[in-house]
């Protein structure tokens, strides 16, 4: 007797995955060019960034993209300033600040009047369809307030910064530019810390701040082994006293990570952030967790809640959402992804303590929608992530994107 197959007429309905979104292309004519930082989500979810190359002299450009009115539609693009290798500051490579009254704070790499870089700030045109306005704020010197700037962040009106080189034997700076007391002024700039290259570490590249004020970064290389370090700088007691730097944790190179890349603060003070290399073989990044001491003048506990594997690394800022999932980007995907052109991940903790995290890619890059995520992601209000690649699309000149989880 031959056996009768009854086929459901429905199949249970499945959970949609993540949804990808290109936004922009950079690299067309006029246009900007390898993005290389993240974005600033500012007032009615328009993203602000900045590129390193192009724009009308190929001195890199500010951009805005502005979301559609409607679902569907497509997102606006506007070069909002073009920056002049031969005038003031250039290249800027890193994300901005979005300050009150729409004003964007940023820093360009070269340029400024000693030719080690500036701060700048871009304030929106009275009127509709007007023209931004560009302010030179700071020019680095190159000697004890640093040289070559490569990030920044705001905090209470208060410009936070580092400098790659500059200060002692070129190892970089902490540093910090008030604004004036009145409109018209001249902003305060004042270093912070200066990095000796030593176990204090060399070439810092991230901040976060803390209760407190208290300010957490990393240095790339330094520290005890020379392969990068988790330090803070505490605030003075009383005005005009030194800041006070700690070393939290030096890397080792092996399987703890090297070439730490910027924290993000979590629940409980720990903080979050990504190596660049080693990990669990020479090649691949690292995300790791440092916990603050349980009791006065212990040590943070690091360690690592994931290994990327098959030449993946991430030196991007990752965000944390609901539940502490964190999200973020891979540079490649290696040999054990195909194509290696970089992914969107998030990190899902574990049921239990001491359990392992579990990766969930969102994305894949593939080339044409984009490759090498360099620049992070942040988090906008509806839970979706923002981010930019330095390359891909099709001028190969980046794309900016979207993934909702």
């Amino acid at each position: 007797m031959t056996a009768l197959l009854i086929f459901p007429a429905y199949a249970a309905a499945q959970p949609p995955g993540p949804a990808f979104r290109a936004l922009h292309a950079f690299g067309g004519p006029g246009d900007g060019s390898e993005p290389s930082a993240g974005v600033t989500i500012g007032i009615g979810g328009v993203l602000y960034g900045t590129t390193p190359y192009g724009g009308s002299s190929n001195g890199g450009t500010v951009y805005s993209l502005t979301p559609p009115t409607s679902a569907g539609g497509a997102w606006t693009e506007t070069v909002l300033y073009n920056f002049t290798p031969l005038a003031g500051g250039f290249s800027p490579y890193t994300a901005l600040v979005a300050g009150k009254g729409g004003v964007l704070y940023g820093v360009a790499y070269n340029g400024g009047a000693s030719n080690f870089g500036a701060v700048f700030s871009l304030s929106p045109p009275a009127s509709a369809g007007g023209a931004w306005t560009y302010s030179d704020l700071y020019d680095f010197t190159g000697g004890s307030d640093g040289a070559l700037p490569n990030m920044l962040m705001g905090h209470d009106g208060v410009l936070y910064g580092t400098t790659e080189g500059g200060a002692v034997a070129g190892n970089g700076v902490v540093y910090s530019l008030t604004p004036p007391a009145s409109s018209g002024g001249s902003w305060t700039q004042t270093t912070l810390y200066e990095f000796t290259g030593g176990s204090d570490g060399s070439f810092p590249n991230d901040l976060a701040i803390g209760e407190g004020g208290v300010l957490y970064g990393t240095a790339y290389h330094g520290g005890t082994a020379g392969d990068g370090a988790v330090f803070s700088l505490t605030p003075p007691a009383s005005a005009g006293g030194d800041w006070t730097q700690a070393v939290l944790y030096s890397f080792g190179g092996g399987s703890d990570g090297d070439g730490p890349a910027g924290v993000t603060i979590g629940s409980g003070g720990v903080l979050y952030g990504t190596t660049y290399y080693q990990g669990t073989t020479t090649c691949c990044g690292t995300i790791f967790a440092l916990k603050p001491p349980i009791s006065s003048g212990s040590a943070w506990t690091e360690d690592i809640i994931y290994h990327f594997l098959g030449g993946a690394s991430t030196s991007g800022k990752i965000v944390i959402g609901a539940g502490g999932v964190i999200y973020g980007s891979s540079q490649s995907a290696g040999t054990v992804r195909q194509p290696p052109e970089g992914t969107v991940f998030s990190l899902t903790p574990p049921a239990s303590a001491g359990g392992p995290w579990t990766e969930t890619v969102l994305h894949t890059f593939i080339g044409t929608d984009g490759n090498d995520p360099y620049g992070g992601v942040v988090m906008g209000s509806d839970g979706s992530i923002y981010g930019t690649t330095m390359y891909g699309g099709p001028y190969n000149g980046g794309v900016a994107f979207k993934v909702t989880p």
